[in-house]
């Protein structure tokens, strides 16, 4: 008897195969992704190959949440061939990538968008494979197949990276800042809590402690999986109360809104809050 000796792809190598060839369109997808990939992201091995796509493209655009630098989109489905060619053609990411620059899609090169989808995107979606995976909904499902049977990319702006007013509002001027801060004040913010449903610190190496909290479950769900944190509770509290709980600390801590898990990336749609702020509203409170 002859024993095969070919080991099985970890599911964190086989998410870096969808991209290749024709992208999301390959044929074989789920033979690409192999069984461990496809149980990661609930995908049942005998599906159509209809709904495994549905269901890559849904995760994948749950990591992309992360990044709302308007031209991360472009580039990721690119390089996924979702909105780039035809479904049946077969060009490679680079040619896709280099089309893209050609008519003027992005205004970065080549150059710039291979990293910023290898050195930037992927390691986000292979992080995202060791936290635990978000239900999709039927109506996720039906988004999915209506996006992949026109081959567009998702709806921009997406629900997750503009949850509400106060997450608009960081993302623009941040000026005037007074009414910035009131939004954050009244409204409802998420967060990791303790067991007693206190927020939870994260103490930031040499930047002190901070408290981070989200201004949608959506935004804090694909931090979550972008990340792999393994919180125990999620707390809703306003944002009044967070800079209370902040200010009542022993240790000066600081409060971080929407931040990115990416370094250097979202710093335009996260507004730190210092331990010296967070004193000053905590006596207009």
């Amino acid at each position: 008897m002859v024993t095969s000796t070919r080991k099985r792809k970890k599911p964190e190598d086989s998410v870096l195969g969808i991209h290749k060839r024709n992208g999301i369109w390959q044929d074989g997808l789920a033979a690409v992704m192999g069984p461990e990939l496809l149980e990661r992201w609930g995908i049942a091995e005998d599906a159509e190959a209809s709904r495994v796509r549905e269901i890559v493209l849904l995760r994948l655009n749950r990591v992309l949440d992360q990044f709302p630098k308007p031209e991360m989109p472009v580039i990721v489905w690119t390089a996924y061939n979702l909105g780039a060619a035809s479904p049946g053609e077969e060009s490679g990411v680079v040619r896709r990538l280099e089309r893209l620059v050609g008519q003027g899609g992005v205004e970065c090169s080549v150059r710039t968008c291979t990293r910023r989808f290898n050195d930037i995107f992927l390691p986000a979606v292979v992080r995202s494979l060791s936290a635990g995976q978000s239900p999709i909904t039927d109506e996720d499902l039906g988004r999915a197949s209506r996006w992949l049977a026109t081959n567009v990319r998702p709806d921009a702006p997406r629900p997750a990276a503009v949850a509400s007013g106060l997450s608009t509002a960081i993302r623009r001027l941040r000026a005037p800042m007074e009414p910035v801060l009131k939004m954050f004040l009244d409204g409802p913010v998420h967060g990791p809590a303790d067991g007693d449903g206190v927020p939870l610190a994260a103490k930031l190496g040499t930047r002190g402690e901070w408290l981070c909290v989200f201004t949608g479950e959506r935004l804090l769900a694909a931090y979550r999986e972008s990340t792999g944190a393994g919180w125990t509770r999620i707390g809703r509290w306003t944002g009044r109360d967070v800079v209370r709980t902040a200010a009542g600390r022993i240790f000066p801590t600081g409060i971080l809104i929407d931040p990115s898990p990416v370094l250097g990336a979202g710093a335009d749609a996260t507004l730190p809050l210092p331990p010296e702020e967070i004193a000053r509203l905590a006596r207009e409170c």
